[in-house]
């Protein structure tokens, strides 16, 4: 964990010593000489953390602490930089001078800056000695040699009971996994005359080793393979030890391989496997590129290697040279994992528990999310208590507590701790940032990060954008199985909402109190603490405290503050006001779904401030102030009462997401000057007025959402639209009574992906439509749309998930084999359709299907039989909605 304090640190250094040439003279040698001590102890740290994390409550109390304090240095030195841009940043800056004022003005301006400047020399100064104190500290204690030691690879002991206890598992605790075992027996019963792999992926805890070395039993048993092998990766076996490991796992084979090389190891046994039909099981996978080395032994013959994993790119890395079957291991069913919870809570007490008790069941349960591991450890704890709802409450109540402690539970415990130190730095921060939200809690895809980005957590990569980077950070945590999907767009399949589960966010949330990562207010007393950075506070929270600490300034050097969820109660300006001048150093302000109504002009000071969220507030205008935060990365102001920006707001040349509809919504008023923003990558929702001919100058922009506009404008737009060579999506709409003159694009941009043409009466579709062989959702709204272009966008758009038309011309609709392969979603509104004509062999993927009339008798249907079921359904929602309507009028 300290490992993340101080590579944020070191990365706020780099480029500063870069940007800024102004600091006083010799700070900028002592700044250089601690940030390369840090690179120094950031090269060990992650193994101190390591050895933390499989000591667990044993580790050496003196390390914690040691590490601590390198935390806290760090972080103070963030806080001296930071102090010292704000500082400076605030400067009052003067307007155009003579010669002679000017020079007198810079001298003026050098005076008044010497007391910063003095002060963070001074600062830095005591931090240089706290590092060189730490630095004898590590020595005389040997942290840094028991940190090498920690390295070596070696598994905890209760990793090794783990797997283990895999291979007896008891025939009670083998639920739910049925459907399983049958899809794993079919796949080996296949065979082929190639080498096949068979992937159980899923996160820890799930029994994927149970499952497997079920399977693998009942093979021995009936003899189908003529050798089996069983090797045990985990994170420390590889290269001649693994090897080593599966040449002794063959029971027949005897010969000594104690001197042999890699190389040699891979020679026998390709031998040994040659002419054989093997199975070998490779349980618990970690290393991606570990198929790589594993495939140069196996011959490719009639092998089965199944292997367990908890992440999907394991899987992927062996699509190169081999067959692969992937079988994603899910949660038990609420049922199941009832029936696996009641086998072992009460194994030795009552089989006719209380009513009351049964119900708690229902909660621990829900609480362990259907991972067996977690719901046996737990229900074996309750095993040794008393059955009585006091006692079963009194462990429901402390179950975070207990994860951590209890002996019943470190199994658990140590699944997680182990996917999550396998994690980069920046991925341990990802992470972690779920603690700062509720159990529960489903975040948005794109505002995570957003957010991830602006706490420094996302790394800048060459030819890629930060946005690009989260996704990748987002998606391997996914892969991970530490994160889940909460959401997904049925029409495009992407990941809308994400969560963690229950005792991850436990485990979480108790990470981030352990150091101090972040702190979450959900009721009262609160008490702040000094080395905290980032707080989020939650429902139904008295506020006096919070202020209270603020203005005793203890909590002035927060840099995330989270306000979420106040279930309607009034956040008073008084309180806006106080926050707002104490907190100096914000980074990210998260006002969403608060009844927020004023937003104070001293908003301007945070300097700092990337990240602006007042989602769905009260707020009506935007003050000037907001033209200082020349750091703003962020601000989303959609679904507010604000109708017009500031032109203050075009000094934002860091700006990149821009969202700006209207709780009415209506357009936002730009007004000239948006040129400014060149950084911008999404701009939704504004008013074209005035401002069409400026957005050629956006070239960065990636998602354009804009309305109101004239046939006048519309060459101007096309010109602008060419010059968005990153733009994936586009929506423009008319205004009333006006015509999308559109045809002038004659280069649409290559990667766009949605498109959304709102005209305002029938308008010929432009023909640069059409070559859009990218385009996964396309909505005309409008337009004249035809049978035939229906034939064009079903010929020439592969991608195509959704279409949404209104209205259709034409009598009838034919569909043909082979067309819209993809397709989830059609929408032909407003059309007199006599006659549906759907070839068999087309719209295979169609999970939306609305058609006019499609209540009535048309004079011809001709479909599929899966359309023709999502017809009778709708046919049957109409009736019923018939019925309801019919019912209420009398």
């Amino acid at each position: 964990m300290a490992e993340i304090a101080v590579n944020l640190v070191v990365d706020k250094l780099i480029p500063l010593l870069k940007s800024e040439a102004k600091l006083l003279s010799g700070v900028r040698g002592q700044i250089e000489s601690i940030s390369k001590e840090l690179r120094l102890m950031r090269a060990y740290l992650r193994d101190v953390d390591t050895k933390a994390e499989m000591e667990a409550q044993n580790s050496d109390q003196s390390r914690k602490e040691w590490v601590a304090q390198i935390r806290q240095v760090s972080i103070r030195i963030q806080d001296v930089i930071d102090l010292y841009l704000y500082k400076v940043a605030n400067k009052p800056r003067r307007g155009r001078r003579n010669a002679v004022a000017g020079v007198l003005c810079k001298i003026c301006d050098l005076l008044k800056s010497y007391v910063p400047r003095h002060e963070i020399a001074s600062e830095i100064g005591e931090i240089r000695e706290s590092i060189n104190r730490l630095k004898e500290a590590g020595q005389l204690y040997g942290h840094s040699e028991a940190a090498a030691e920690s390295s070596g690879g070696r598994s905890s002991p209760q990793r090794h009971y783990l797997r283990l206890r895999a291979n007896f598992a008891e025939e009670e605790e083998l639920v739910g996994i049925e459907h399983a075992k049958k899809e794993l027996n079919n796949w080996l019963s296949e065979g082929g005359a190639g080498r096949t792999v068979i992937a159980v992926v899923g996160e820890g805890g799930l029994g994927k080793t149970i499952l497997v070395r079920n399977v693998y039993k009942q093979e021995q048993q009936k003899h189908s393979f003529d050798c089996y092998g069983w090797v045990d990766v985990s994170r420390s076996l590889k290269g001649v030890q693994l090897f080593k490991t599966l040449l002794r796992s063959f029971h027949d084979r005897k010969e000594s391989n104690v001197d042999k090389n890699l190389h040699a190891l891979i020679e026998d046994t390709r031998e040994y496997l040659k002419e054989k039909k093997y199975l070998i099981v490779l349980d618990d996978v970690w290393e991606t590129d570990l198929w790589g080395t594993v495939e140069l032994a196996l011959p490719k013959n009639n092998g089965m290697i199944m292997i367990t994993t908890r992440d999907t790119g394991v899987a992927d890395s062996c699509k190169v040279s081999a067959k692969v079957h992937t079988y994603p291991l899910k949660p038990l069913e609420p049922e199941n994992a009832l029936r696996l919870f009641h086998s072992k809570a009460f194994q030795s007490g009552s089989k006719n528990p209380c009513e009351a008790l049964m119900k708690l069941s229902e909660e621990f349960t829900k609480k362990c999310d259907g991972v067996p591991l977690a719901i046996v450890a737990i229900a074996s704890l309750l095993s040794t208590k008393k059955e009585r709802l006091k006692e079963w409450k009194a462990v429901y109540n402390s179950l975070q507590s207990k994860l951590a402690s209890d002996s019943h539970l470190k199994g658990y415990h140590q699944a997680l701790s182990e996917s999550y130190q396998d994690l980069s730095y920046h991925l341990k921060s990802c992470l972690l940032y779920f603690g700062l939200f509720p159990e529960q809690y489903a975040i948005k895809r794109g505002r995570l990060i957003n957010l991830w980005i602006a706490e420094g957590f996302v790394e800048c990569r060459e030819h890629q954008t930060q946005k690009e980077v989260g996704e990748e950070y987002l998606a391997e945590l996914i892969a991970r199985s530490l994160v889940k999907v909460a959401y997904v767009n049925p029409y495009y399949g992407r990941v809308r909402k994400c969560r963690v589960h229950d005792l991850m966010h436990d485990f979480i949330v108790k990470k981030c109190e352990e150091f101090n990562f972040c702190q979450v207010k959900k009721g009262n007393p609160f008490c702040f603490d000094k080395w905290s950075r980032r707080l989020s506070i939650g429902t139904n929270v008295d506020f006096a405290d919070l202020r209270t600490s603020a203005d005793r300034n203890q909590c002035s050097l927060l840099r995330s503050f989270l306000l979420y969820d106040s279930e309607g109660e009034r956040i008073s300006s008084t309180f806006v006001n106080s926050l707002f001048s104490n907190f100096k150093l914000l980074v990210t302000l998260h006002f969403e779904n608060i009844p927020l109504a004023h937003l104070p002009e001293t908003i301007g000071n945070f300097v700092h401030l990337k990240y602006l969220n007042l989602r769905h507030t009260n707020i009506e205008t935007i003050p000037k102030s907001i033209g200082k935060l020349r750091n703003l990365e962020t601000l989303d102001l959609k679904e507010t009462n604000v109708s017009d920006l500031p032109v203050e707001i075009y000094s934002l040349t860091k700006l990149c997401y821009l969202n700006v509809h209207t709780e009415a919504g209506v357009g936002v008023k730009l007004k000239r000057g948006v040129a400014n923003l060149t950084a911008l990558q999404k701009l939704a929702w504004v008013d074209a007025s005035d401002v069409v001919g400026e957005l050629k100058n956006l070239k960065q922009l990636r998602s354009l959402k804009i309305r109101n506009l004239v046939e006048k404008d519309g060459m101007w737009l096309c010109n602008a639209i060419e010059s968005m060579t990153n733009l994936c999506s586009l929506s423009i709409k008319a205004k009333d009574n006006e015509i999308l003159e559109l045809e002038s694009l004659t280069s649409p941009p290559p990667h766009l992906e949605r498109l959304c043409l709102f005209g305002s009466d029938s308008e010929m579709v432009p023909d640069w439509v059409f070559r859009l062989k990218n385009l996964i959702r396309l909505d005309l709204v409008g337009f004249k749309f035809t049978q035939d272009q229906l034939c064009l966008v079903g010929r020439q758009m592969p991608e195509l998930m959704r279409l949404y038309v209104r209205p259709f011309e034409g009598d009838e609709l034919n569909i043909q084999k082979g067309w819209f392969r993809k397709l989830r979603s059609l929408t032909l509104a407003d059309s007199t359709l006599k006659a549906i004509r759907i070839d068999e062999g087309s719209l295979p993927c169609l999970l939306h299907l609305f058609l006019p009339y499609w209540h009535r008798n048309l004079e011809e249907v001709q479909v599929p039989d899966h359309v023709r079921k999502l017809l009778h359904t709708l046919r049957e929602i109409w009736d019923l909605a018939m019925k309801k309507i019919e019912e209420t009028l009398k």
